[in-house]
């Protein structure tokens, strides 16, 4: 992150500027950050399916209480279902329309 906007210039900058940006860029106050910007951009998702499919296959086989075990010292475990089929089973069935 070697590039920065002043908070002054910030009230400035238009949405489709910061859309250009390329990456996190810091937002200062004189000499100190005070805050970073991330610009959103759109998911490649073809990419996200394929991660999501890997992860998917790599946690095949895990033991999922010891898992949820071995987070326990961290805090509360989140134990929900989050497969594509968990998913695809509770997301409502809508028609498309022709």
């Amino acid at each position: 992150m070697n590039k920065s906007i002043s908070i002054r210039d910030l009230q400035r900058v238009s949405s489709q500027t910061i859309a250009k940006l390329d990456g996190p860029t810091a937002i200062t106050s004189g000499e100190e950050t005070v805050a970073v910007l991330f610009p959103l951009k759109k998911a490649n998702l073809p990419r996200l399916r394929a991660a999501l499919l890997r992860a998917e296959k790599l946690s095949q086989g895990r033991d999922r209480e010891a898992d949820d075990a071995a987070l326990a010292v961290f805090g509360p475990v989140e134990t929900g279902d989050y497969s594509f089929a968990a998913q695809k089973a509770a997301r409502p069935r809508t028609r498309r329309k022709k």
